[in-house]
């Protein structure tokens, strides 16, 4: 995939002078400048994208669209005060590539990603989980990766480089406050414990432990601003361009705080994270009926621990959003709600069969499944030695642990932020997730 049409390295403050006074964690986004900065940023998008409609469209035009003056805008002003002149031109562009007779660009990353990334600029669209994270844009990952394991980890790797970029520019700002040190710590931490949920991405250890040691030495905020900026620097440069400008143009904030750049980094880093539980239940499924439960309980092994170094790491970051922020983005997302999430539906019913509940079909997508991990082992650990029975089911065990205090600790940082409100998704809020922290992987296992 070319990279062509946006600068791998973006300036965050574009056309401005620098970001507004207060920007950072509780105040205005980096990319806020002033109305004529907004005025200026709109004439070039609409030039930019008018100029280039006007060529022959294809697959070769589809690398050179202009997607930074288009997000250098949509940043600036907020996806919710998008100018309706620069949305109907791009739905435009969506009506005449899917009416011309032109078939749909499947053939290159680029065509893909243009096909992918296209709708989420309409501004009139009703608010969903996977536009609003443009979770399906960052599939695009796997044409850059040999194996599916590899892409999903170098995908968490630009995601996290990125949220680091964005918090490290804010705390390089003059005076900025004990929130933002609070948060880029945070988010340093968690670079630094990439080797432990991106493995595949991180081949050399050393710049990790680098970064731990002098995040740890709590250095002033200049000296911890250049050990993050070089790390951050180290691992971009291991991830393939194409991939960075999908993470970069998939980023679209409803608001203009700077709180929601993190906040929809975390969300699709958290997606990653339940693609790879759901991937792991399923391989462990295959494995169990092919009669190898040695293999199951490793894979099982591994993602427990995945899990368990990510959220915590992730949550640590959440924490640092102010309640009466996350209010103002809350106000602007009622629609978009992690229990329309694919991978986390999956997880759930792959692991056991189970009755409806909060995880019921009418909350999202359908899924059927040939065959539940809880059902197989039980069909079938009779017919296998003891000890690797065993093993296998101890690791179920610990995995169901581990997915069950995720959701109490999701539980207790919605308590924290948003208190007993309802959910975006028109659930009972910290309620309903307290009812969720209790359901089971496995519920029959502890009987066997």
């Amino acid at each position: 995939m070319t990279s062509s049409g946006l600068a791998a390295d973006r300036d965050r403050t574009g056309e401005s002078g620098g970001p507004v006074p207060g920007a950072g964690v509780g105040g205005p986004a980096l990319t806020v400048g002033t109305p004529a900065d907004a005025a200026r940023a709109l004439r070039r998008a609409v030039e930019e994208v008018t100029d280039w409609s006007h060529r022959p469209i294809g697959p070769e035009s589809y690398p050179d669209f202009p997607y930074r003056a288009v997000v250098d805008y949509y940043r600036r002003v907020g996806k919710a005060a998008v100018a309706p002149e620069l949305v109907e031109l791009l739905r435009g562009l969506r009506v005449r590539i899917g009416c011309g007779g032109l078939a749909r660009p499947w053939s290159s990353p680029d065509a893909w990603l243009f096909d992918q990334w296209l709708p989420l600029t309409f501004t009139d669209q009703p608010m969903a989980y996977n536009s609003y994270a443009g979770h399906d844009l960052l599939q695009v990952a796997h044409w850059d990766a040999g194996s599916a394991e590899h892409a999903e980890d170098l995908l968490m790797v630009a995601l996290l480089a990125d949220l680091a970029t964005v918090e490290l520019d804010a705390l390089a700002l003059p005076e900025p406050t004990d929130r933002q040190r609070t948060r880029t710590v945070a988010v340093l931490q968690a670079v630094a414990r990439l080797g432990a949920f991106a493995p595949a991405a991180v081949p050399h250890p050393a710049p990790l432990e680098a970064l731990r040691a002098a995040v740890a030495a709590a250095p002033g905020n200049e000296e911890l601003v250049a050990a993050g900026r070089e790390t951050v620097a180290l691992l971009r440069a291991g991830v393939p361009a194409g991939l960075r400008r999908a993470v970069d143009i998939g980023l679209l904030p409803v608001t203009t705080v700077h709180d929601e750049h993190m906040f929809i980094r975390s969300v699709q880093l958290f997606e990653r994270i339940f693609a790879r539980v759901a991937a792991a239940l399923t391989d462990a499924v295959e494995a169990v009926r092919a009669g190898r439960p040695v293999e199951a309980a490793a894979v099982l092994s591994a993602t427990a621990a995945r899990l368990t170094g990510a959220t915590s790491a992730l949550y640590r970051i959440l924490t640092t959003i102010p309640p009466e922020t996350f209010a103002v983005i809350r106000d602007h997302t009622h629609g978009a709600s992690a229990i329309q999430s694919r991978p986390y539906q999956m997880i759930e019913l792959v692991s056991a069969k189970r009755p409806d509940g909060p995880y019921s079909s009418e909350k999202g997508p359908e899924f059927t499944v040939v065959a539940t991990l809880q059902e197989e082992f039980l069909a079938r650990m009779g017919g296998w030695d003891a000890d690797e029975a065993r093993r296998l089911q101890e690791e179920m065990l610990a995995l169901d642990a581990a997915w069950r205090s995720m959701k109490r600790t999701h539980w207790g940082v919605t308590l924290k932020i948003i208190g007993r409100v309802s959910g975006t998704g028109g659930t009972t809020g910290a309620d309903y997730l307290k009812a969720a922290a209790n359901i089971e992987l496995f519920p029959m296992l502890a009987a066997a």
